[in-house]
């Protein structure tokens, strides 16, 4: 009955044939074949019975799926899909709807009004009123006020729903036509820009970097653009945070510079494209990943989609590459020789790590560096020799620039080199040759090119020594006996630390982040500290999973270990773990906080799980990273008033608020007092990236600057003043033998050993002072607590 007959009788048809066809196949069988060969085709080549039993299965199949489209409740949903999920079937519906108020319209105008002088009942005028009702809400204004409240009543309901119906209309027309515009604004939507920059990665160092690069177009005097693609938060939510992360930047963005926000894929072709990528003056490749392989992984990814471009959209710029292990290194540099476009691979992470080592024991060059490292203190800069120069001597050119520090020589021509080289604090009798380019520390290049009467620029000027000039004193006389006991107690410290090279030194890292960034901040520590030194580590992270990490990265420790289980690492060094919270006052005591002479403080909020899980940059990861940061430096100085602490931040907004003289971490209780060294690692990574963009030329310099396996000693180094001041045979350093000016003392150093004075700590303002102003004739008053910041000289003519 209704839908079983005719399967009941599909059955019976497939049942009756698969018979028929079996005692054929049988009949045509050969005598002693084996079974399987009667189901094969006959000797007239028909179709074996399993192919004609699947054919007529298919068939009945199929009956039965047209059959039950025929249901009720399948026509249901077909038709309200038709009407419902398609733009024709919306319009379609919606005509509908029209048409039935339409009609009701006539109807109960022609039968319920009675008409009017104007419309009557008839059926014309029935259909031309409740058209032109339904369509014009205005046509109601037309009824006069003397009509019956019949009339008014209809008309007033017609156009009511005249209304509502075309304001649903129209909006269904205006959202098709949004959408319509935004599908041809994400098809042909380009930025037509030329020699800008381009960042490619939304990740923790991206404001950071755009800071960096707003500090860069402002040095050189010039206009841009930054445009940045990211493709982990929408487009203007990366625009909002550019806005609020610049809003009060101190000094403010030049109105030259231009910054734009793309949201895209950059491992996606068609993406890069639209950002004019193949007239970009450079591009910049990050990475969201917190684990270094994943890092370097997804900038290869990155690098292999601007390699695959076409002719026509290819990279004309220098593409910069973040990268955080050397094995991504060597790939990049096997990019760059095989490919047409200039690659520069970057290992920033690696390079902050000396400068975190440096400024854990070796403060007055680990300042030093953290402002070379940046565009907004002093910095490094190349400039082509002037003709008129051609010919002098490298010690004839020092009092050439009075606003500078010159440093060195980038010769394109050296014999021996490659292509190029650059000598940091060359011979003084070196003479300047065609092609030479001179390395310079200032503030600016407006600084190196005003190279009359000093003080005439105001780039000269430090950031934090120009309220100094325009006071005419030093903020160290502003302070009472507390204030000077307590510099006085840094400068010690900073001190002590620094001239007793034959005691061994005690390490303390709070904290825990991957392996390899452990691993390799481990390497750098074991090459600057003593034999016998000891690192401890504590952490909430298993203790036996940092050390199975620590072996697997550092491979020549699996097989050192000491007698109290801690694992020797290089140069006889020796790690200690220690299990416990770093936010627990209790597990920061057990700490040897009396015999450490500094302590680096790392923040992993997720080192609860496991730190090597953590594998994207989010916002709040690095907000509560600082967050943990703060409070174990909070923990350390309550209770070692006199350590000194190196405390890691990352986030923007930890940027602004805690400075390296920031009171929140600079206070002190009770007598003792030691020295906060505050690190922004971002800002630091951003500013090495920035600069080698900038120039390239610039990694020759850094890369010496911050080597630590130079036979001839380290290239930037710093000795006391008292120390120095015996050296130079300059008698005893008080009195009025003590008041000299800074070119005096860099005459001296450079006449008696070749080195390049380029800054000096000051123990009255704790901090160190590079490039200041009046080099000639603005005397100061040399302490023995003070400390002299120099370049090796490329050959010592005498000991340090």
């Amino acid at each position: 009955h209704g839908s079983t007959a005719p399967t009941l009788r599909g059955l019976d048809w497939v049942s009756r044939a698969s018979q028929n066809l079996r005692v054929r196949a049988m009949g045509n069988a050969i005598p002693g074949a084996p079974r399987s060969t009667t189901r094969k085709v006959s000797q007239e080549g028909g179709m074996s019975l399993d192919q004609l039993t699947t054919m007529t299965t298919r068939k009945f199949r199929y009956g039965h799926r047209l059959s039950h489209l025929f249901k009720p409740s399948k026509l249901w949903e077909i038709t309200t899909a038709v009407f419902f999920g398609t733009a024709v079937g919306q319009y379609s519906f919606l005509s509908i709807i029209a048409l039935v108020l339409l009609i009701i319209g006539t109807i109960v105008w022609a039968l319920a009004s009675g008409g009017t002088a104007d419309y009557d009942t008839s059926l014309d005028h029935s259909i031309w009123l409740s058209y032109t009702t339904f369509i014009d809400t205005g046509t109601q204004t037309g009824v006069s006020a003397d009509q019956s409240e019949k009339v008014k009543f209809i008309v007033v309901v017609l156009s009511g729903l005249g209304f509502i119906f075309n304001l649903t209309f129209l909006s269904v027309v205006v959202d098709n036509v949004r959408t319509l515009l935004d599908r041809l604004y994400t098809r042909y939507s380009q930025l037509i820009v030329r020699d800008h920059v381009v960042i490619l990665g939304w990740t923790s160092k991206t404001l950071f970097l755009v800071n960096e690069l707003i500090s860069m177009f402002d040095d050189n005097g010039g206009k841009g653009d930054i445009i940045i693609m990211g493709n982990s938060i929408s487009r203007y939510e990366m625009l909002r945070t550019v806005e609020l992360a610049f809003r009060r930047r101190n000094p403010p963005k030049p109105r030259g510079v231009r910054i734009r926000v793309w949201e895209g894929d950059s491992a996606e072709e068609d993406d890069l494209t639209r950002l004019s990528i193949n007239t970009a003056r450079f591009v910049v490749c990050l990475s969201q990943a917190e684990d270094p392989r994943m890092a370097d992984a997804q900038v290869l990814e990155t690098l292999l989609s601007l390699l695959s471009l076409d002719a026509d959209d290819q990279v004309t710029g220098t593409v910069i590459a973040e990268l955080r292990t050397s094995d991504g290194q060597n790939v990049v540099n096997e990019l760059d020789h095989t490919s047409d476009e200039d690659v520069l691979g970057v290992q920033s992470a690696h390079a902050v790590h000396k400068v975190i080592a440096f400024n854990a024991l070796r403060p007055g060059v680990g300042e030093a560096l953290i402002e070379l490292i940046s565009f907004e203190g002093n910095n490094f800069f190349f400039e082509n020799v002037d003709t008129t120069l051609i010919g002098m001597t490298f010690g004839e050119l020092q009092h050439h620039f009075p606003l500078c520090v010159l440093c060195g020589v980038h010769s394109s021509k050296a014999k021996g080199a490659m292509s190029t080289e650059v000598l940091i604090a060359p011979s003084a009798l070196r003479k300047v040759q065609p092609g030479d380019r001179l390395l310079l520390i200032a503030m600016d290049r407006r600084a190196i090119e005003d190279a009359g009467a000093e003080g005439k620029s105001t780039g000269c000027l430090p950031f934090n020594e120009r309220a100094v000039v325009a006071s005419g004193s030093s903020p160290a006389a502003k302070n009472t006996g507390r204030r000077d006991s307590v510099q006085a107690a840094t400068a010690v410290r900073v001190r002590d630390i620094k001239q007793q090279p034959w005691l061994r030194q005690t390490v303390l890292i709070i904290g825990w982040r991957s392996a390899r960034e452990m691993a390799d901040l481990v390497r750098v520590l074991s090459k600057m500290l003593l034999p016998g030194s000891e690192i401890h580590f504590l952490s909430a992270v298993d203790e036996g999973v940092r050390s199975a990490a620590l072996r697997e990265e550092m491979g020549f420790l699996a097989a050192l270990t000491d007698l109290a289980g801690g694992i020797v690492g290089g140069s006889n060094v020796t790690i200690e773990h220690h299990t416990g919270s770093p936010l627990s006052s209790e597990a920061v005591n057990r700490m040897p906080l009396k015999q450490a002479a500094v302590a680096i403080v790392i923040g992993d909020p997720n080192a609860v799980f496991n730190a090597e899980d953590l594998t994207t940059y989010t916002e709040g990861a690095a907000r509560l990273r600082d967050a943990r940061v703060f409070h174990i430096n909070t923990l350390l100085r309550k209770a070692a008033p006199d350590l000194r602490i190196v405390p890691i931040f990352e986030d923007i907004l930890t940027h602004r608020l805690i400075t390296p003289d920031s009171p929140l971490v600079n206070h002190s209780e009770g007598a003792g007092y030691g020295l906060t060294a505050v690190i922004h690692r971002n800002s630091l990574e951003t500013g090495l990236i920035a600069m080698q963009a900038d120039d390239p030329t610039i990694v020759f310099v850094l890369s010496q600057l911050l080597t630590l396996d130079d036979a001839s000693g380290q290239k930037i180094f710093s000795v006391p003043m008292d120390s120095a001041w015996a050296d130079l045979e300059m008698g005893k350093l008080e009195g009025a033998a003590a008041q000299l000016a800074f070119r005096d003392v860099a005459n001296r150093v450079q006449a008696f050993n070749g080195h390049v004075l380029i800054g000096y700590y000051d123990s009255r303002m704790g901090k160190v002072v590079l490039n200041p102003p009046g080099k000639k004739t603005r005397k100061r008053e040399w302490l023995p607590t003070d400390e002299l910041v120099l370049l090796r000289a490329s050959v010592a003519r005498a000991r340090v």
